[in-house]
């Protein structure tokens, strides 16, 4: 008997961290969201409506950022004419201060620019306003 009670108690309580975890990332971003990894065309990051956006992209060659939807980033990747809401072309780091984020389902896109690149570091704060 305590051994069944104490298997419900624990799924109860994983159960219920799990939920305000969820609850903190819906009302309040992503707090932390790091990259430090190569990669060979694009990085993607989900943004919340309605929210700020803060921190930093590194990277050891020539990056594009945008922020569009993914609507326009399909259109990006296929080659086609596509509209962003902010971007950086060409550059090698890139610092957010404060970007409002419309709502809607915008996403934060780095595009690799460069040949040989090696690695990209991001930390990105997305907070709902």
């Amino acid at each position: 008997m305590r051994k069944a009670s104490s298997v419900i108690l624990t799924t109860a309580l994983i159960l219920a961290i799990g939920l305000g975890v969820k609850y903190a990332v819906n009302h309040y971003g992503n707090f932390n969201y790091e990259w430090k990894t190569s990669f060979t065309n694009y990085h993607t990051y989900n943004l919340a409506g309605n929210s700020l956006l803060n921190g930093y992209i590194k990277a050891d060659g020539d990056v594009s950022v945008y922020i569009l939807t993914k609507e326009d980033f399909e259109k990006m990747k296929d080659g086609e004419s596509f509209s962003y809401y902010k971007a950086w072309e060409d550059v090698q780091s890139v610092e957010f201060n404060g970007i409002k984020i419309p709502d809607g389902d915008y996403i934060l896109v780095v595009k690799n620019e460069g040949e040989g690149m090696r690695w990209i570091s991001a930390k990105v704060v997305n907070k709902k306003e």
